[in-house]
This record gives C-alpha cells, sequence and structure tokens, in this order.
C-alpha cells in the first residue's frame, strides 16, 4: 500500500478524457505503467474506449484507453466520480513519466 500512496497525485496535473465527440477536464490522481486514476464529474462505462490527452514534459501527448473502473458522481451524495484507465499501447513518453512518478528511473 505504501508504494501505491508513493504515486498518488496532488490533483493539480489535468488530463483530458475525450469520449466520442464530448471531451472532460481531469485532475490525475495515481499513475503506473499501465494506466491511470483520475477525478471526474461524469460516468463513463467499464470497458468503453477512450481518449486521453495528457501534456508530459510541456507536450501533449495523445493516447487511447479503455475504462476499468468507474464511480459515478451522481450515485452516492458526497462521492466524487473517480475513472481509472487502462492506456492502451502506452506512447515511450508515458511510460518514461510513469516510471519518473514511481521513483523507480532516476
Amino acid at each position: 500500500m505504501r508504494d501505491r500512496d508513493s504515486r498518488r497525485k496532488d490533483e493539480r496535473k489535468e488530463v483530458v478524457i475525450r469520449d466520442g465527440d464530448r471531451s472532460f477536464s481531469c485532475k490525475l490522481l495515481d499513475v503506473s505503467a499501465t494506466g491511470i486514476s483520475v477525478a471526474i464529474s461524469h460516468f463513463i462505462p467499464t470497458y468503453k474506449e477512450i481518449g486521453v490527452v495528457m501534456e508530459i514534459d510541456g507536450k501533449p501527448v495523445a493516447m487511447k484507453g479503455s475504462v476499468r473502473w468507474s464511480i459515478d458522481p451522481a450515485a452516492e451524495k458526497g462521492k466524487k466520480g473517480k475513472l481509472g484507465v487502462f492506456i492502451i499501447k502506452p506512447p515511450r513518453e508515458f511510460l518514461d513519466f510513469a516510471e519518473k512518478i514511481s521513483g523507480t528511473k532516476s
């Protein structure tokens, strides 16, 4: 659990989630070599393919993802919406970023 806590973000890094023609600005919560979790104000169903855009080293990196879990912000009072996204064929920029965040790369 301690390793997972070390990857948690401070919710300042923005991520854009694209669901068809709609785009949602989200805050990054967690990152790993296989995916990310974000705070989101919209519900997206599990296993739906989505677009993900993150700024890495000052430039936008577009990726494809698949929703692995989703907490609907409208389901329970007081709960924030969250989304877990598996990154499909993550680009080198994302893998380097994930390694840097997790502390395994110097």
